[in-house]
């Protein structure tokens, strides 16, 4: 019963949150260029300050950048709520950006961190490869001086159907939720613990009602010596 209240909490909150974004008319008389650098530094002062703010994240290039930086800035877990871990958006790379493998490497690196992903489709790899051989999870698995855990999880469809949104959460303290499954339009929120606590015991109930695809780091080797 609290799961339900949780869920649509969240959901009413995330509904509204798009109209209370930061990044709207920010950019007016800007070139492109200069959009895209001042968008940046938008994200990277909300991530150093850990400022209380709501800033819009759909497109393709700006949330690859938000994803990499949330996993560089992380201090200890990242959480990430998936279709199918997808190796582009478009033809902007994704989760196959070899940026965004280096800063889950970088973060991995620290003691006792956890990169927990839920996807909740097939897998983004060639046909007849294993979840393993995605970008990601192998340049993860090559990687040395891995201190932390990853864990892959498939995730329950009835889950999806009670909260059909796509989710990032950092140290319960940055967070980015999608609000259409078919689309990447988005709110990344910055300094709302409440927020990004809510999220995390959503996504650690849908962790507890998948099923364990892909372990790597150092609770994979520790079930290896068991």
């Amino acid at each position: 019963m609290y799961l339900l209240f949780l869920l649509d909490s969240v959901r009413r909150e995330a509904a509204m949150a798009l109209g209370a974004c930061s990044a709207r008319g920010f950019f007016s008389g800007k070139t492109a260029e200069d959009k895209e650098r001042a968008y940046f530094r938008l994200i990277d002062d909300a991530l150093k300050y850990n400022a209380n703010r709501k800033i819009r994240n759909s497109n393709p290039v700006h949330t690859v950048y938000l994803l990499k930086r949330l996993l560089s800035s992380a201090r200890r877990s990242v959480r990430i709520y998936t279709g199918r871990l997808a190796r582009s958006i478009g033809a902007v790379r994704a989760y196959a950006d070899p940026e965004i493998a280096a800063s889950a490497i970088e973060f991995l690196r620290k003691k006792d961190s956890s990169l927990s992903i839920i996807i909740l489709g097939e897998p983004d790899v060639e046909p007849g490869q294993s979840i393993g051989s995605h970008p990601l999870l192998d340049a993860i698995s090559n990687a040395d001086g891995i201190r932390g855990t990853v864990n892959v999880f498939r995730g329950n469809s009835g889950d999806w159907n009670e909260f059909p949104f796509h989710f990032t959460i950092m140290d319960s303290e940055a967070a980015r939720i999608e609000f259409d499954g078919n689309s990447t339009d988005a709110v990344a929120r910055f300094g709302d613990a409440h927020f990004g606590s809510r999220l995390v015991r959503i996504f650690d109930a849908f962790e507890q009602s998948g099923t364990l695809l892909f372990q790597a780091g150092a609770a994979s080797r520790e079930s290896e010596k068991a």
